[in-house]
Order: C-alpha cells, then structure tokens, then sequence
C-alpha cells in the first residue's frame, strides 16, 4: 500500500488562510474520521470542523475530496483550507500525523504525478520553474512546456530518427539492394536536418537560461558623477549617502528593482578614480568584480565637467562591450561634456538631472529597453530548455554526428542503427521515459515541501 503523505502547500508563517495537502489510500477514512464526510461529492467544497483524535476542533476548514484517477498525483486525494495560524496548521498536521499518514518529501505530490502517469519528467519541471519564475517570459516558457511543446517537439524529433532508422534496417534486411547513393543522400539531409533541431534546442538553453535569475544593472562612473543620486530615484529610497565630496560610496550597495515584467538587481558601485584612498582602492576593487557579472552597465558622467580622459583608460576594456548605457548627468547644470567629446564607440547615451524626475523615468525605460534587446525571448521560442535537458540533447547529438559521418563515408552502415537507437534513448530520458532513480532523487529534492 502506498503511504498516505501530507505537506503544508502554502508558505509557512501567519496568513489569511493555509492549505494542507494529503495524497494516499487513506483519505477515504480521514474524510470520514475527521470531517465527518462519509460519502463525499469529488470536487465539492465542504464547510466542516475539523475534530482531531481527542474530539477537540482546532479550526473550522473547507476541504475538497479528488478522487483516485482524477486527481494531481491521480491518488485519492484531499485539500484541507484552515485560518493561516501556524498553532491549527500544526494541530492538524499532527492530527493527520497521528492517523497514519506521513509528511510528505519535497516534490513528492509532483513526483507521485509523475510516477503515475499524470505527467511526463518536463512537465514536472515546468511545474518547478512556474513557481520559481523571477519574470513574465520565465512563465510563458514554463507554461508552454507544462502544456506539453517540449515534449511534443522531442517526440518529433525522435519519431523523424525512427523513420530514417526504419530505412537503414530496411536496407540491412535485404542486403541485395543497394542503399544507392541516392538513398542515402536523402538520409544524411534527413539527419542534417534533425541535428539543426537538436543544436537549435540547445542554443535556447543557452538563450533563455538569463530568465532563469536576476538581471544584474550596474551604475558606475567616477566619483562626485551622481551615481549614488540616480540609485536613489530609481529604487525610490534614500538607500545610498549622497555627499559632495568624491569617494563617498566605498562598497556596493544593491537593490531588487521591479518594472512590470522586468526584474534587476541594481548596484551602485564605488566612484573609480586615480589616487583613490586605500579603504577607496577596497571600494573600486568590489566595483570591478560587480562589472564582471553585469548584464547592462550604466555609466554616469558628470555633463557639467569635461570628458574623464583618465576615467576612460581605467574601464577602456568596459566601454569597448556592447551592453553600455551612457548617462550624461547634471543636466540642468552648465554644460561641459557633450557627445561630440565622447569617443566614437559611446555614442548609445541619455540626458538625465536628477532634479527632473521625467529624465529618471526615460532613463528606467531606457534600461528597460536595453535589457529587453539584449535578453529578449524570440517569438518563435516555444519551449523552454533547462540545463539537464539540454545536456541530454548534447549526449543525443554525439551519436547522430557519428551516423552521418559513417554515412557520408558509406561504410560501416550496420553500425548506424545503434547511434540512432542511442540517440533516441537519450531523448527519452528528457521525458523520463527511461527511470534513472538517482536522478530523480536529486531532481524531486530540489522541490518546495507541498508540491
């Protein structure tokens, strides 16, 4: 008999209302026992006390019955909605407890999904990326997959080498007729054309792999430049200290910024100059290391002073990327710096004062802007491809390369059945058709408890 498993599925803490979730053979009887619920309507929400072991209530609840085949995990299952009190969610818990059941593993409703058919291996990690999304187009893609389009894609593409494999064989079965030149030409263009699916995969990996974490957007420049004073109207709060004298900033200070559906940490960095006082030099140090992981680096100027010349030697090999925004501040001040002082390369620039909060707004949205271009999801991206799947389309490439190289040399065909069967079975395991339990041990375990 399967354990009966029970989790909190909502987060720990006080809140309006928790959910505890229970899967297993004995939720038949606790419906009974505990909800006095004896014959319950699948899919109906009860309004009923909940009596523990010792006739006490600890809450009023709502609770929802799903019956077996018809349910996430395609258990008999039920859904418990108490008053959010850590006190009643742990009563009931402890009641469940002590009935039979048992706290559930992470991931292990997903899991049980899984095992039972309700869904494939992607879809249960759709279901994991869904809750960790940290933007908009991180949901789109994990939904697309939790529909199904990357499973559907990997079956295609499995089902196209079953049919160029159905033909080798064919020709190994009746060795008097010749493969023809012909023949299989048409199988290597057929095979080219699978392995252009299976690149192109793996370069979305590699493509949408940036939503799968913050954006990071770096503010730097040399001291005295506004730096700390554009942090502050962009996050909306006096976070850094703003002075008059250069080299007030001597660390990074970060903060998450939200922008509909865009999400990015922002750093403001230390002003790097020469000269700069030992704890400075500590300052400019961590400033460099930012810059390394920065997705968009904006770069403050003072507009009122004349172009940094020795600013530039220090970060010429960061302003030689693409991914530079140009600020030319202090722009209600008289000007000094225009774009024509500005090296050729620096070109991609904003006017901004931050005594004009509609030149901050335009510089959000330029940074919006930027971030979208740089790291936008392609129309055509209807899947989503993480690290585990894509490793496995590099192992199913390997053999597909080695059947097409034996085919143009034409030699050895026998041996291109076997590359494809290994290739095909690579693809299953994206879907978990082939059960590799250690890997699903660690998969499942990095689950939230409850789902």
């Amino acid at each position: 008999m399967t354990d009966t498993i029970v989790a909190q599925a909502t987060p720990e803490g006080i809140s309006a209302l928790a959910v505890i979730r229970v899967s297993g053979n004995l939720t038949r009887g606790l419906l009974l026992e505990a909800c006095n619920l004896p014959h319950p309507t699948p899919r109906h929400a009860y309004y009923k006390r909940y009596l523990d072991l010792n006739g006490n209530s600890p809450d009023q609840i709502i609770v929802t019955y799903f019956e077996s085949g018809k349910s996430f995990t395609s258990e008999s299952s039920i859904e418990i909605i108490c008053h959010g009190n850590p006190i009643i969610v742990n009563e009931i818990i402890s009641d469940l407890l002590a009935r039979g059941c048992r706290i559930a593993d992470p991931g292990e409703f997903t899991f049980r999904a899984y095992q039972n058919g309700k869904i494939d291996l992607i879809q249960a990690e759709a279901i994991a990326e869904l809750i960790s999304a940290k933007s908009r187009r991180a949901l789109e893609l994990a939904n697309k997959n939790l529909n199904g389009n990357l499973t559907e894609t990997i079956r295609e593409i499995q089902q196209n080498i079953l049919i160029q494999q159905a033909e080798i064989e064919a020709f190994i079965d009746f060795p008097e007729d010749d493969l023809g030149e012909e023949q299989n030409s048409k199988i290597i263009i057929e095979l080219d054309l699978i392995q252009s699916k299976i690149i192109n995969l793996i370069k979305i990996s590699k493509r949408i792999d940036i939503f799968n974490r913050k954006l990071n957007v770096a503010l730097i420049g040399p001291p005295n430049a506004g730096k700390s004073s554009i942090f502050n109207k962009i996050v909306g709060s006096e976070r850094a200290i703003v002075d008059i004298n250069p080299g007030t900033t001597r660390d990074f200070i970060n903060h998450t910024v939200n922008l509909e559906d865009l999400e990015f940490e922002l750093y403001d960095t230390a002003g790097i100059r020469e000269n700069a006082k030992d704890i400075e030099k500590i300052g400019i140090r961590k400033s460099e290391e930012i810059l390394r992981i920065a997705d968009l680096i904006v770069m403050v100027l003072d507009a009122s002073q004349p172009y940094p010349t020795k600013f530039e030697k220090q970060i010429e090999e960061i302003i030689s990327t693409e991914k530079v925004l140009i600020v030319l501040n202090k722009n209600d001040l008289q000007q000094k710096l225009n774009s024509q002082s500005l090296p050729n390369i620096l070109k991609d620039m904003i006017y901004t004062s931050t005594n004009n909060y509609e030149s901050i707004e335009k510089l959000i949205g330029e940074i919006k802007v930027k971030l979208h271009k740089n790291f936008e999801i392609k129309k055509e991206y209807n899947v989503s491809v993480n690290l585990r799947q894509s490793n496995l389309l590099k192992l199913a490439l390997i053999p597909l390369k080695s059947c097409i190289a034996k085919l143009n040399n034409q030699i050895e065909i026998e041996l291109c059945v076997p590359d494809l069967k290994e290739s095909i079975d690579k693809l299953s395991e994206i879907a978990g058709e082939k059960n590799n339990e250690d890997m699903l041990d660690v998969l499942f375990s990095s689950f939230c408890i409850g789902k």
